[in-house]
C-alpha cells in the first residue's frame, strides 16, 4: 500500500492501467560469463515459486481489488478477460526460471474461482480443474528472434563497455580494497575464481539459502560483503555514465516494450489495462538510470532481490487538469512494500506526454536498431523488429517456401510434359515405362 514517500501525487487521480516489470523467484546458483554475460541453465525451486505468487497476491490486492486506492477502473477481477492482460516473458537466460516465476506470479493475480466454468447443452456444469483454475496466455520473448527482452548477450559493444569497466581505475581500487575478503573467502567458495570478475556472491547465497551445513558456517560478515561487490560489479556493468549509452541497453530495449503497453492503455480502443513483463535483475539497473531514478535513489544501484517489481501506473488527473500521469513504484523483493520513486528529477507524477518526449531518445525498437547500436552484422537481426512486427525469420522462410514451391510445380510442369510428348511418340509401340 501506499508509504510515507507517496506525498506528490496528483489529487484524485484514476488508474487506467499497470505495467509491472518483475523479477524471477528464487532458484539454484546462475552462472554467467563475466566477459560476454552468456548465462547457463539453473532451476527453480519451491520457495522461488512461492515468493513469486506472493507478488501476485499482492500485485491483486494493490490493483485489481475494488476497494483499493490503486485499483485500475474497469478492470474485471473475478474471472481474467485475456483482453485486458497481457503477459510477455523472457525466455533467454536463466533457462526456465522466469517462464515458472510468471506462472507461479499469475496463480497470485488470479487464484482458482468456481465462477470459471461452462454450461454444456445437455445443462451440465462444468468447473475448469482445481476448483476453477485460471489460464493467463503467456508469450515467451525468444533472444534468437527479438532482443526486447534480453538485449545484452552477442552484444560487441556491450562487451567492449563491460571491458572498458573492468579496465576502469574504480574496479581496480575496489578490487584492490577486497583482497583480504577474497582471502578470507576461499574455504567458502571451493575452488571457485576469488577475483572481482567472478561472481561469487550468487554462490554463496544460494548455498546459505539451500544447505544448512553451509549456513552453519559461513561468517554473516563474508556475505555481507560477498553481496557489496556484487552490486558494485552488476551496477559497473548494467548502467552508463551517459543517457542512452550501451552500458543501459537492457532497460532501453525494455523502454519499447512500457511505451508500446503506454500506447495501447492511453492511445487507443485497445482493452488492455495490465501488462506483466517477467524478467531478470538486468533491467532493473539498466531502467533506473536510464530514467535518472538512482540519483535519489542511490541504493538501487544494486541487484534488486528475488521476486522484485517496478510498477508504471497510468493515471488521470480529475479536472481541471484531466492529462494521463504516470506515478512509478518500486517493490525490493518480498520483505519490503511499495515505495513511489521519480524519474527524470521531476519529484511528481510525470505528464504522460512529458515521459514519452523524454523516454523516447534512449529507446532501442526494433533487432535492426539493436544490432546498430551493438554494432552486430548478423542479418537476421539487422533487418527484422521485435516481436509486434512479423520475424524477419519467418518472412524469409515464408518467401524460400513459396520460391521452392514455385520451382516444384515448374519442374514437374516441364517434367510431365517432357513425358507426355514421349508417351505421345511411342503410342501404338510395346514399350513399357519403368517407374
Amino acid at each position: 500500500m501506499a508509504d510515507a514517500s507517496d506525498i506528490h501525487y496528483v489529487a484524485d487521480s484514476q488508474v487506467l492501467g499497470a505495467i509491472v516489470i518483475a523479477r524471477n523467484g528464487g532458484r539454484l546458483e546462475y552462472i554467467q560469463d563475466p566477459k560476454t554475460y552468456e548465462g547457463g541453465l539453473t532451476e527453480t525451486t519451491a520457495l522461488g515459486e512461492v515468493e513469486s505468487h506472493q507478488l501476485g497476491s499482492l500485485l491483486r490486492a494493490e490493483y485489481l481489488t475494488p476497494t483499493s486506492q490503486s485499483y485500475i477502473d474497469g478492470m474485471r477481477s473475478d474471472i481474467v478477460d485475456n483482453k485486458e492482460i497481457r503477459v510477455r516473458v523472457k525466455n533467454g537466460g536463466e533457462g526456465s526460471v522466469i517462464f515458472d516465476s510468471a506462472i507461479a506470479l499469475l496463480q497470485g493475480l488470479y487464484p482458482p474461482n468456481p465462477k470459471n466454468k461452462i454450461v454444456l447443452a445437455n445443462e451440465t456444469e462444468v468447473i475448469a480443474p482445481l476448483d476453477g483454475y485460471q489460464y493467463v496466455p503467456v508469450e515467451t520473448v525468444e533472444p534468437s528472434n527479438d532482443r526486447s527482452l534480453e538485449s545484452w548477450t552477442d552484444c560487441p559493444a556491450f562487451e567492449k563497455h563491460i571491458e572498458e569497466f573492468y579496465a576502469s581505475d574504480e574496479f581496480k581500487e575496489k578490487e584492490k580494497d577486497a583482497e583480504s575478503f577474497f582471502g578470507a573467502v576461499k574455504d567458502f567458495v571451493f575452488g571457485r575464481p576469488t577475483t572481482l570478475q567472478n561472481a561469487i556472491f550468487d554462490f554463496m547465497n544460494t548455498q546459505l539459502t539451500y544447505n544448512k551445513t553451509y549456513a552453519y558456517r559461513l561468517p554473516p560478515k563474508l556475505i555481507e560483503t560477498a553481496r557489496g561487490l556484487a552490486d558494485f560489479h552488476e551496477n559497473g556493468v548494467f548502467s552508463d555514465k551517459e543517457s542512452g549509452g550501451v552500458g543501459n541497453i537492457a532497460g532501453r530495449t525494455m523502454l519499447h516494450t512500457i511505451l508500446q503497453a503506454l500506447e495501447h492503455v492511453a492511445f487507443s480502443d485497445d482493452p488492455l489495462q495490465f501488462m506483466l513483463v517477467q524478467t531478470g535483475y538486468q533491467p532493473f539497473i539498466s531502467l533506473f538510470h536510464e530514467l535518472d531514478i538512482v540519483k535519489e535513489n542511490p541504493e538501487l544501484k544494486a541487484i534488486p532481490d528475488f521476486a522484485s517489481a517496478f510498477v508504471i501506473e497510468l493515471r488521470r488527473g480529475s479536472p481541471p487538469d484531466i492529462r494521463d500521469f504516470l506515478r512509478f513504484r518500486f517493490k525490493n523483493g518480498t520483505g519490503s512494500g511499495f515505495k513511489t520513486v521519480y524519474v527524470y528529477g521531476t519529484h511528481a507524477d510525470i505528464p504522460l506526454t512529458e515521459f514519452i518526449y523524454k523516454a523516447k531518445g534512449g529507446v532501442i525498437s526494433s533487432n535492426k536498431q539493436w544490432a546498430e547500436v551493438c554494432g552486430s552484422s548478423s542479418l537476421v537481426e539487422q533487418f527484422s523488429g521485435f516481436t509486434d512486427q512479423v520475424p524477419y525469420t519467418q518472412n524469409i522462410s515464408a518467401i524460400t517456401l513459396a520460391f521452392v514451391v514455385f520451382l516444384g510445380l515448374f519442374l514437374l510442369r516441364g517434367v510431365a510434359k517432357a513425358v507426355g510428348k514421349k508417351v505421345k511418340n511411342l503410342r501404338g509401340k510395346s514399350v513399357r515405362l519403368e517407374a
